[in-house]
């Protein structure tokens, strides 16, 4: 049985390894791929609050345009018509991360440990992932959940162990529910907690903190973070910090605007570098599914097979 463990032990480390080689391989189609889902809820954000920024300070001055603006109803109007396009464009790229974080472990479980294939079809895997939306839904409202309701939130770092393969399951496994996926991930945890820790420390200080951190260096370094800190502070100047400082007063510490803007700046930085390294995190734990399940995988649908031979130009070896 410790033979068993200690041999699972190093295979972890070979499929962090194996991964970080698979995701340099694929870092251009990847990085394509995830370009607008990224930037566009960064940039529709910037958009959506410089129009708040700009109808909050120059409210009076719109008002005297003409007569129309007058009436708050007509004023109401306009400030919706302007901020609709950019909330569409910020929810349509927030639906297409979250299906690229299904859709990335649907190709690295075809193709990783192989030779690169040149042109992925990532609109075919999209396809697979889309039919299981609804489950897909309901299991990302069950992980919150079961993540941040109050009396388990002390225990989140281990429901978060035991269900970390929870979206690896919904994506390969065909006919299954959310709930199920969540028990499944369970089992397939169970009896492997130790090596499914190891990964995920792996991958959050590489991920969340390590590369974050020299981005964020090279970001000062480059004087982006100072251009930023000057950008955001704009905004946290409309925000009243006197009562929230009142209430921090009782523990001695007190809030400015240019502590705040660094603080986001930075936050900014981490999360677009923790969003482009989803890749390498779900081909880690695509490769863990399979170590895990690897007596009892079960085989796609030959519908699937068919778009996933489309999506890499080769057939899958059973």
């Amino acid at each position: 049985m410790a033979r068993k463990k200690s041999n699972k032990i190093i295979d972890v480390f070979l499929i962090f390894f194996s991964s970080i080689k698979t995701y340099f391989l694929y870092l251009d189609q990847c990085v394509k791929y995830l370009l607008f889902p990224i930037f566009g809820q960064l940039i529709s954000l910037i958009i959506l609050f410089t129009i708040v920024y700009y109808f909050n300070t120059n409210i009076d001055n719109i008002r005297n345009i003409s007569a129309f603006f007058e009436d708050d109803k007509h004023l109401f109007v306009i400030y919706s018509l302007t901020l609709l396009p950019f909330l569409i464009v910020f929810i349509k790229a927030v639906y297409d991360y979250i299906i690229a974080f299904c859709a990335l472990n649907l190709l690295f479980y075809t193709v990783s440990n192989k030779k690169k294939v040149k042109d992925i079809d990532f609109s075919a895997n999209r396809k697979v992932i889309e039919r299981k939306i609804i489950n897909y839904v309901i299991l990302m409202f069950l992980v919150t959940f079961l993540l941040i309701v109050p009396p388990l939130i002390f225990v989140a770092p281990i429901i978060w162990v035991f269900l970390s393969l929870s979206f690896q399951v919904l994506s390969f496994e065909n006919d299954i529910s959310g709930q199920r996926a969540i028990s499944r991930s369970i089992e397939l945890v169970k009896g492997n907690v130790i090596p499914t820790v190891i990964l995920l420390l792996l991958c959050s200080i590489v991920t969340y903190w390590f590369l974050p951190s020299m981005f964020i260096w090279a970001c000062e370094k480059l004087s982006l973070i100072t251009f930023m800190i000057g950008r955001i502070e704009t905004f946290v100047n409309l925000l009243s910090l006197d009562s929230l400082n009142e209430l921090l007063s009782i523990i001695n510490f007190k809030l400015d605007s240019l502590t705040i803007a660094k603080y986001m700046a930075e936050n900014v930085v981490t999360l677009i570098v923790i969003a482009f390294t989803l890749p390498f995190r779900c081909c880690c734990f695509t490769q863990l599914y399979k170590l895990y399940d690897s007596e009892k995988i079960k085989d796609f649908s030959k519908e699937s097979d068919e778009i996933i031979v489309r999506a890499t130009g080769k057939k899958r070896k059973n």
